[in-house]
């Protein structure tokens, strides 16, 4: 993740927290609910942001790990309770082989279109073979900074087209298991279940 994202993300995690907690209380549950019936015991939630997630994929029962690049949002996900680690979705601070699944919404879309499968590969690296990937991305097709979530300075957005980015994770050696969309105010997210080949 860019500098720029991060020291956002430093400078108003509390604001980010409130606006984005009430997420799956106003979208459909059932993308989260899937993977959690698909996604075997010890999970890493990769810029899990103050925990709202990591939450929900620990009070399902799962062994969760909680990753983010940003100080300030560790330390609200620590105060959630949840195991948490500062660290960059670039180079996961991780033994290959380590999760039976990745879940990985809203975060990577904060990586440039050209540097995509980086990520990718740490996230194929530390899956056992046959790992599920949890991933949330949202619809468009440009790459710019913006202000959004009620937060009054700008992050890094990377959006895709599905069959843009399902072609961009199966290249890169996963295969599609779910997908589904919704729209819950004016952009259309896009949710994928992947697993490792």
């Amino acid at each position: 993740m860019d500098q720029q994202t991060i020291d956002t993300y430093n400078k108003l995690a509390k604001e980010y927290d409130e606006e984005t907690k009430p997420f799956w209380g106003e979208v459909p549950r059932t993308f989260i609910d899937k993977f959690v019936s698909v996604s075997g015991q010890k999970v890493l939630d990769i810029g899990s942001g103050p925990g709202r997630d990591g939450l929900i994929l620990k009070n399902s029962g799962k062994d969760v790990v909680c990753l983010d690049a940003s100080s300030e949002m560790i330390r609200l996900s620590k105060s959630n309770g949840l195991n948490s680690v500062l660290g960059d979705f670039n180079s996961l601070p991780f033994d290959d082989n380590s999760f039976n699944a990745v879940w990985a919404y809203t975060s990577l879309l904060h990586t440039p279109k050209n540097k995509i499968g980086k990520p990718l590969e740490e996230i194929k690296r530390v899956l056992v073979g046959g790992g599920m990937f949890g991933l949330g991305m949202i619809e468009g097709e440009t790459e710019e900074y913006r202000e959004s979530s009620g937060m009054k300075l700008p992050r890094l957005f990377s959006f895709y087209k599905k069959e843009e980015l399902e072609k961009i994770v199966t290249d890169n050696g996963f295969e599609l298991v779910y997908f589904e969309q919704f729209k819950p105010r004016t952009r259309v997210y896009l949710n994928f279940i992947f697993r490792k080949l």
